[in-house]
């Protein structure tokens, strides 16, 4: 069993960077009905999570292998009908019940990856001026890489350039076995629950950029960089909007 049918929690260590693209408009990467919202900036994070896959702390404890993995984000502020949330068109993890959860399920658009991320010191835990590095590759190449150097904790952290939205927006488009020329495809809108901030640092960040299709992102000043941990609990998704896609050709 790869997940229930259960509320998903999760618990992370996310590391992300801001920044507005150079001279691109961000318009490409909505698919209708998603349009950008708010200022043009977009967010890199690699994620270290703990998800209970809908089964309980006790299962995710026995199963560190299943519930205990990395996600990379590419993430823009986005809205249907003035709900505003977050679109996030480029996504990998390297757990197979994430994909299965997260594309399969809710539409995520999930990839494998290979994804690594600076650990928080043990015992002492971070210190101002420490490093913090994520890089995430698919296929033996670099999709995008962050670093960030700590600055400022707990209430003295510089504000998000963004701030927290519960919402995301998702596409699931599964194409029909008996004719893949044609797509079904759902927009979904899902709340993240109940959740809670804990530590956090703020930093001066850099980032390189090697996916093909984040090309155009490149070059961006970062306008904010952040470590943090969190808790939330994933729901059940609103369906917004279903159509039919067909292939050209």
């Amino acid at each position: 069993r790869t997940f229930n049918v259960g509320p998903l929690h999760f618990e992370g260590r996310p590391s992300t960077l801001a920044a507005p693209p150079m001279s691109f408009s961000l318009q490409p990467y909505f698919p209708s009905p998603i349009e950008p919202s708010g200022a043009p900036i977009f967010r890199l994070t690699v994620h270290a999570l703990r998800s209970d896959c809908g089964m309980g702390h006790e299962w995710a404890a026995r199963n560190p292998r299943r519930s205990q993995f990395h996600e990379a984000v590419v993430a823009f502020n986005a809205e249907i009908d003035g709900v505003e949330g977050n679109w996030d068109p480029f996504m990998w993890t390297e757990a197979e019940p994430q994909l299965c959860v997260g594309r399969e399920m809710y539409g995520f658009s999930m990839r494998l990856g290979e994804i690594a991320l600076t650990r928080r010191p043990a015992l002492r835990g971070w210190r101002k001026g420490e490093i913090v590095t994520a890089e995430c590759s698919q296929d033996g190449r670099l999709a995008f890489a962050v670093t960030m150097t700590l600055d400022r904790t707990g209430s003295e952290a510089a504000p998000p350039p963004i701030q927290p939205n519960p919402v995301f927006y998702t596409r699931r488009t599964l194409p029909r076995p008996e004719n893949p020329t044609i797509s079904d495809v759902a927009i979904y809108r899902t709340a993240m629950l109940g959740l809670q901030a804990g530590e956090v640092w703020s930093g001066e960040g850099t980032f390189a950029i090697g996916h093909d299709n984040l090309r155009p992102l490149a070059g961006g000043k970062v306008v904010g960089a952040r470590w943090s941990t969190f808790e939330m609990t994933k729901g059940p998704a609103e369906i917004i909007e279903r159509s039919l896609a067909r292939k050209k050709g």
